[in-house]
């Protein structure tokens, strides 16, 4: 059985009123347990991504891209009230270089035209962008959800609908370490159970949102600032406060000793994400040029034809001056292409 256990669902403070580390503090927690790699998948977005990365590269520890996707209930077009306010959730790791340019085109759709009260992807964009991506499906996901209100028919309908799109290796049931939820184990026991029915993997996992159990009340108070309640009007509510602490590997290991094909799983996953970024450099599209001129020389063109055409006439000694100044900055930085795609875009 291996000794080795990864946090491959863990938030930072980038998920918004929801958790509470930054990621160097992260990074750092995992470092101090021992962890070789990490993964960060905030709600809905990838802000933290490339500070995580670089916080990772610093402290050795190898970095996992991913994201806590929102799913919608049908559609992203759909947004009726009181019934696509409500998601459920999907992890989403980066394999390779291009499941992270889906997770990025998956993000950023999700906030540009899913968005209805969270940035929502739903299931036929999964279809168009699941290349290189492992799915993690947890009590969360509308696999979870289904079995929660009893409808394991559904349930197992979803299932079968994620394993076609991700491929019968990329698609996981996530079994989560939350011995104080009291709905935890009926529910890593019914996915146990599907596993073996549909031949899905299982994945061990912890849901991490604060870095120590002592951190508990202040996410509680989070909470109560995004829902507009109070603490007390929390605690009546009795919701399940379980301990969603980042765990030390060696007790996700004992907690799941009987279950080791999880924990091969999710080592496997740890290994097989590897997304290598290369930071500190521009990576400008390629941008057509007409025969015989360089980026600086039609950047210069077609920006003095610009002003030309706002001005309705020709330039001032002046003018001409100080547009030649700030295109002399321009191409010194090197900047030519990238100004020449952004004016392209906007239409000259």
């Amino acid at each position: 059985m291996p000794s080795r256990f990864t946090h491959l669902h863990t938030h930072s403070h980038y998920s918004l009123l929801e958790a509470l580390p930054k990621v160097d503090e992260l990074v750092k927690r995992a470092k101090k347990l021992g962890l070789e790699a990490l993964a960060l998948t905030d709600n809905g977005n990838m802000f933290g991504t490339i500070e995580f990365v670089q916080e990772c590269e610093k402290a050795g520890i190898k970095p996992i891209i991913g994201y806590d996707a929102y799913v919608a209930v049908d559609t992203i077009d759909l947004k009726r009230h009181r019934i696509d306010d409500k998601s459920s959730r999907l992890v989403l790791l980066a394999e390779n270089m291009d499941g992270y340019k889906n997770l990025m085109k998956l993000a950023t759709v999700g906030f540009l035209e899913g968005f209805y009260y969270r940035p929502r992807i739903d299931r036929n964009l999964l279809r168009e962008h699941h290349q290189g991506l492992i799915a993690l499906a947890g009590p969360r996901s509308d696999i979870g959800k289904a079995l929660a209100n009893g409808e394991e028919d559904k349930a197992r309908e979803r299932l079968q609908e994620y394993r076609e799109i991700f491929g019968p290796n990329n698609f996981f049931l996530e079994l989560q370490h939350q011995p104080d939820n009291p709905r935890q184990r009926e529910t890593n026991e019914t996915f146990v159970r599907l596993a073996r029915e549909f031949g899905v993997p299982l994945v061990a996992s912890r849901n991490v949102y604060y870095l120590a159990p002592d951190q508990a009340e202040a996410r509680k108070l989070l909470l109560s600032i995004r829902d507009g309640r109070t603490l007390e009007d929390r605690d009546r509510t009795n919701e399940a406060d379980a301990d969603l602490s980042m765990t030390a590997p060696e007790e996700i290991v004992e907690a799941f000793k009987e279950l080791p094909e999880a924990l091969e799983n999710n080592a496997a996953i740890a290994e097989r994400c590897d997304v290598k970024l290369e930071l500190g450099k521009w990576n400008f599209p390629v941008f057509p040029l007409p025969e015989g001129k360089t980026a600086n020389e039609h950047l210069r063109d077609k920006t003095f034809e610009g002003l030309r055409d706002i001005l309705h006439r020709e330039l001032t000694e002046e003018e001409t001056g100080r547009l030649n100044y700030e295109l002399d900055i321009i191409e010194k930085k090197g900047y030519a292409t990238y100004f020449l795609v952004v004016a392209d875009y906007t239409s000259w």
